[in-house]
C-alpha cells in the first residue's frame, strides 16, 4: 500500500479495528467500515476535521488524523485530488454491508 499521505484523500475507506478506554464509545462499532468524505470549507474545521461517511452516503461522524491511524485500517485509500467536493455528486451508498454482526 502507498504510505499514507497527510491529509487522507476523501472516497478513501477505513475500518474501525480496535478501541480502548479513551475511545470506549466506539467499541460497538468495531468491524464498521467508513468513507472518509469531503473536507469542509469552513474555517473552524479545514482539513483538520475527518468526516466519516457512513453506508448511506451520509456525514454521520467526524475525528481526526491522530485518532483516525490509531483506531482505523485503511483499507483502500482513494486517489481522489478534490479535497473539498466542489462539483463531485454526493458519496453514494455502500455496494456491500460494511458492519460485522456480533
Amino acid at each position: 500500500m502507498k504510505p499514507i499521505p497527510e491529509i487522507i484523500p476523501p472516497r478513501s475507506v477505513v475500518e474501525l479495528v480496535r478501541t480502548d478506554r479513551a475511545a470506549a464509545g466506539w467499541r460497538p462499532n468495531l468491524g464498521r467500515r467508513f468513507r472518509i468524505g469531503y473536507y469542509s470549507y469552513s474555517r473552524n474545521d479545514g482539513l483538520d476535521t475527518i468526516w466519516l461517511v457512513n453506508d448511506a452516503g451520509e456525514y454521520e461522524q467526524t475525528t481526526d488524523r491522530g485518532f483516525l491511524l490509531k483506531y482505523f485500517k485503511i483499507v483502500k485509500l482513494s486517489g481522489e485530488k478534490d479535497f473539498f467536493g466542489k462539483n463531485r455528486r454526493r458519496l453514494p451508498r455502500l455496494r456491500s454491508s460494511s458492519h460485522v454482526a456480533s
